[in-house]
């Protein structure tokens, strides 16, 4: 590790000694920003720059923000003009400019046409599902009935995106999914990551990036890819907000209410979110199993009310022309608490009347609280380079106190046999920091990007198991320990992008990470895995090429290799009690896995997508029964040896009607899980399909109803359980008021219950289980918007303006 840390601090020295040597090329740059007479951004006005001659120098598009930049000019004396087919022609005083000077420009206003155009109002809006040739987005602000969920149910929703019944996402048939969040790993995983999911409304939410293969710039991270969840920013001028609630209704009610604050000038973007949400969740099961000459029938009823607090926010500043910064910080503080009340028989497999009934209950209080915070740098060294860095620290927090209280009772007369009362804590910390920067440079027909990262995760677990004797705790040193685990990992990668002629083009890149992790058991009771370090390189090239005939078909083949590391609650390997007769164990020597992934794509007329997938994984993670003396269980991971997954997926958008906009989405699996766990051996396959069928309807009165079915077939969980497909019909109403100030959405999900009730089965190493797992999907909601202050960022068409021949002869 110590060459490795040298070589990306010479990395860094040596980029950076790179950008101040061709810092002391021409850095002469005009800058400015072009507002509309409601000074928000004029998007898409043409900005010239004359010399004194009034001939024609450069030539740009304003963007999103209004701004222009002519950079690498001589000194001298300019002149700057300005066309816009909706206002009046602006030219500027004369500019004088200084060799290596730059000048930002007072903003300008555009003046109104005094001819008058036919009125036509432009509305923009983006597609629910875009598919891009890297990724899919699905752009929730367009979705009506994505209004009123939470994160995690709104992954759900997502194209190709699967939530199983453990809250463990799947994308594509793939698990070991790494969760974004603005372009940054949340680096929580489990139960930390459901919490944390459920915490973010989707209210917040502008839309979810789906990357099945990324590129060598990503963490290597996530065998089954990344989803990138992109909060809201506001992009109008001045001052503004909102103010949201939303209500629904399934068993158990939830609601949430929140404000989003903004200001945008012409140097600093300001913004901040404030949220409150009181959510109960259920979760029953029915289950039955026959182990060891046992008949267990048992039933539970699970209720978690969880109250949480959010609050974001963050600054944009545009320090010059070339420099800029950003830094945003979020936290998340939960307040939660669960009841479980579970009726278990336990029976002799061949006489049923001997055995027993254990009435428990779990009583849990779950408080977390996750804090983060990123900084970051930019600096355009030229038109055709530029630099980056980012700085990003978090901390993550929870304490569980659990009471377990155990009656036995007869099976006939309901005699009370024995009581066995317990309590545990379960506390966990999360530090972790990371450093990255990169740099990009762009030639004519080729770009080349290099960047190093170094992130530092420090976890500490502590579990205190206490006997309950005479309504006493007694500590219990065997049940108890602390579990620590430290994991550090260097990175770099190089990335060569060329454009071979006007119809391919090749993207290569090869991705270097360094790991070096350390997992100490601390107990009074002496076990063999007590410290477990580990040290590894790998490297992960990813290449890409794509064909695009400029007509109507571009056809894409790419190649990567990915890994997913164990998470610290895997690692641990000490007892953890879920109930009277089941436990999860940790495996300290679960290995990482690794996944190879093939990928062709075609697009027709940048609308019909067909992609093809195919994955092969090394060392599955896979949760496995093993039976324990008695009726018990214990879960713990271990390392399959292989899973195949072959995957098709294809989406269609069509416009029916002018009132109606029709997309669908289908997803074909092939999975297959192989591999020898103890003495069984495993062998599963399973072809898997669902699809999404989306439906858009602009109806009488500036009403807009979105309808969605969605489809699933059997599919297998862990990659040892089989489950039952299902079918959800959820549907969306949405109109304005107010001259759009004030917005009511009417909301239904799973308004059948066709993936509320989830049927297992499983029969290996001794143990046939055959069980439902009921979840609250069925819901009926209702939510309201107000905004306030300058909500106009009205965006522009797109058009040629008359100069844009003459642009195109324009060398940079």
């Amino acid at each position: 590790m110590k060459i490795t840390r040298y070589f990306i601090l010479f990395f860094i020295l040596f980029s950076w000694f790179s950008v101040l040597s061709q810092a002391q090329q021409n850095e002469t740059r005009i800058k400015g920003y072009i507002f509309n007479p409601e000074k928000t951004p004029a998007i898409f006005s043409t900005a010239i720059l004359l010399n004194q001659d009034s001939v024609i120098m450069k030539g740009v598009l304003t963007g999103e923000d209004g701004a222009f930049v002519f950079d690498n000019i001589n000194a001298g004396k300019y002149f700057v003009k300005v066309t816009n087919i909706e206002f009046k022609n602006y030219i500027s005083k004369p500019i004088l400019i200084k060799k290596n000077e730059q000048i930002l420009l007072d903003s300008i206003i555009l003046a109104t046409n005094s001819f008058k155009l036919n009125a036509v109002e432009i509305v923009g809006r983006k597609a629910l599902v875009e598919v891009h040739a890297d990724k899919m987005v699905f752009n929730v602000a367009s979705s009506v009935n994505a209004s009123g969920n939470n994160g995690l149910e709104l992954l759900s929703k997502a194209p190709g995106v699967l939530v199983d019944m453990d809250n463990n996402i799947i994308l594509q048939g793939k698990s070991g999914v790494q969760i974004f969040i603005d372009g940054r790993p949340s680096r929580l995983s489990g139960k930390d990551l459901t919490n944390f999911l459920e915490s973010i409304r989707s209210d917040n939410i502008e839309s979810i990036e789906i990357i099945t293969n990324p590129s060598s710039k990503y963490d290597a991270e996530g065998t089954g890819g990344i989803i990138n969840i992109k909060l809201k920013k506001n992009t109008s001028l001045g001052f503004n907000g909102n103010v949201i609630g939303s209500y629904s209704k399934g068993v158990f009610p939830r609601s949430s209410v929140g404000t989003t604050l903004n200001y945008s000038g012409r140097k600093i973007n300001l913004f901040t979110t404030l949220n409150y949400s009181d959510n109960r969740f259920q979760e029953d099961i029915r289950e039955s199993s026959y182990q060891s000459g046992y008949f267990i029938d048992q039933q539970s009823k699970s209720e978690t009310h969880r109250k949480s607090y959010n609050f974001s926010g963050g600054m944009d500043y545009t320090i010059n022309a070339r420099q800029s910064i950003s830094m945003d910080g979020r936290v998340f503080i939960n307040k939660g608490d669960r009841t479980l009340n579970s009726s278990t028989g336990i029976y002799d497999s061949v006489n049923m009347e001997d055995g027993e009934i254990l009435i428990s209950q779990a009583l849990d209080e779950i408080p977390s609280e996750n804090y983060n915070f990123n900084f970051s740098y930019r600096y355009s060294i030229d038109s055709t380079s530029n630099l980056s860095s980012d700085f990003s620290l978090g901390k993550y927090s929870s304490t569980k106190n659990t009471f377990q209280p155990n009656d036995y009772y007869t099976i006939i007369g309901d005699t009370l046999l024995r009581s066995v009362n317990n309590q545990y804590d379960a506390n966990t910390q999360i530090d972790l920091w990371s450093v990255m920067v990169d740099y990009e440079k762009r030639f004519k027909k080729i770009s080349f990007s290099s960047g190093a990262k170094y992130s530092y995760i420090s976890t500490g677990n502590q579990l205190a198991f206490y006997d309950i004797e005479n309504e006493t705790p007694v500590l219990d040193i065997t049940k108890s320990n602390n579990f620590d685990y430290l994991e550090k990992v260097a990175a770099l990668y190089f990335i060569i992008n060329a454009k071979v002629n006007d119809k391919i083009t090749v993207n290569a890149g090869l991705r270097m990470e360094s790991t070096s992790s350390l997992g100490t058991l601390k107990s009074e009771i002496q076990t063999e895995n007590s410290k477990v370090e580990r040290n590894y390189t790998d490297f992960f090239p990813n290449v890409s090429i794509a064909y695009d005939d400029q007509k109507n078909s571009v056809l894409s083949a790419s190649i990567g290799r990915r890994i997913t590391r164990p998470n610290y609650q895997d690692l641990n390997p000490f007892e953890s009690r879920t109930s009277e007769l089941s436990a999860w164990k940790g495996n300290p020597f679960l290995n990482p896995n690794y996944i190879t992934n093939y990928q062709l794509t075609y697009s027709f007329k940048r609308k019909l997508v067909i992609s093809n997938t195919y994955s092969v994984t090394k060392d599955f993670f896979a949760n496995v029964f093993e039976i324990t003396e008695g009726a018990g269980n214990i879960l713990s991971p271990r390392n399959l040896q292989r899973a195949i997954n072959n995957g098709l997926s294809v989406s269609y958008p069509l416009k029916v009607t002018k009132w109606w906009n029709f997309t669908t989405f289908m997803v074909y699996n092939y999975s297959s899980f192989n591999g020898t766990i103890g003495n069984t051996v495993i062998d599963l396959k399973a072809n898997i399909y669902n699809f999404r069928l989306q439906n858009s309807l602009n109806l009488p009165g500036k009403i807009t109803m979105e309808l969605t079915y969605y489809y699933t077939s059997p599919w297998i969980w862990g990659g040892t359980v089989n489950v039952d497909g299902g079918y959800a019909i959820n549907f969306g109403i949405k109109k304005d008021f107010l001259d759009k100030k004030l917005l009511l959405q009417v909301t239904g999900s799973d308004i059948f219950r066709g993936r509320s009730d989830f049927h297992y089965k499983s029969n290996y190493g001794g143990k046939d289980v055959d069980g439902v797992i009921s979840f609250d999907n069925q819901r009926f909601g209702i939510n309201a918007t107000y905004n306030f202050g300058n909500q106009k960022a009205k965006a522009t068409k797109k058009r040629k303006s008359a100069i844009d021949d003459d642009l195109n002869r324009i060398s940079n």
